[in-house]
């Protein structure tokens, strides 16, 4: 992978909710719909991250920013990108962009089940605060959630 190739987008409103709804069903199931990722990004605060290699997008994240902290709600790399890095990468451009927007702490959540995620977050300086019993459903039942944090 060369950093060069990459390009990483910031953007707000709407306009992004069509592929934030594509990405999102590329990487998980059950899927946030169209409907649902325009309604996640008329929240004030609310930000698509995209990663792109050329004009390919690769991976996404969306944050939520209120008073100085954030939430991750959502972040993935296409399948066919997987366990590349870019999980990584992108997630460390995002933490950038919140420290210059003066965010101190970082929350989010990720499944008992996640094991790969789980240790790019922990690879992060990320430490778990809590769990959610059945938060997560999944075709195969329920999962529960860690919740992370940590401080920028």
């Amino acid at each position: 992978m060369a950093l060069n190739d990459i390009d990483i987008d910031f953007m707000e409103g709407i306009a992004c909710a069509a592929l934030a709804a594509k990405m999102h069903a590329e990487c998980f199931s059950p899927a946030w719909d169209e409907a649902s990722c325009a309604s996640a990004m008329t929240i004030p605060g609310t930000v698509f991250q995209l990663m792109s290699l050329g004009d390919e997008p690769v991976a996404f994240a969306l944050y939520r920013c209120l008073s100085g902290e954030a939430e991750l709600l959502s972040l993935g790399v296409l399948p066919e990108y997987q366990h590349r890095g870019y999980a990584g990468i992108l997630l460390d451009h995002g933490i950038e962009r919140l420290v210059a927007s003066a965010v101190h702490l970082l929350f989010l959540d990720v499944g008992v089940e996640n094991l790969w995620a789980q240790q790019l977050y922990r690879s992060r300086g990320f430490i778990e605060i809590g769990r959610r019993k059945d938060y997560y459903t999944h075709g195969a039942g329920l999962e529960d959630a860690i919740t992370m944090k940590r401080v920028l």
